[in-house]
């Protein structure tokens, strides 16, 4: 138990030297592209995602994209790697 602070502890002060515009642009980015697949371990190394976390976020946008309907991704504004298709914004 005293492993798993100690190592959240670390993680939290990773996240204080992060570039927030470089964060902000990641986001972006994967707002704009759906591409979640490419973008998700980057966000992950940028806000120090614990191995669960990572694994937790892979599940949940893996099962996103398996219940997406055909339409979802053959109308031009989707990708596979996209959970966003199913959202308006």
């Amino acid at each position: 138990m005293l492993k798993a602070e100690l190592r959240n502890m670390e993680r939290s002060q990773k996240r204080e030297g992060v570039d927030m515009t470089y964060l902000k642009n990641v986001i972006l980015k994967l707002l704009e592209t759906g591409e979640v697949g490419a973008l998700l371990p980057v966000v992950a190394m940028l806000l120090q995602f614990s191995p669960d976390e990572l694994n937790k976020c892979q599940h949940g946008v893996l099962s996103n994209v398996a219940s997406l309907p055909a339409t979802a991704l053959s109308d031009g504004g989707s990708t596979p790697n996209s959970f966003f298709g199913r959202f308006t914004f």
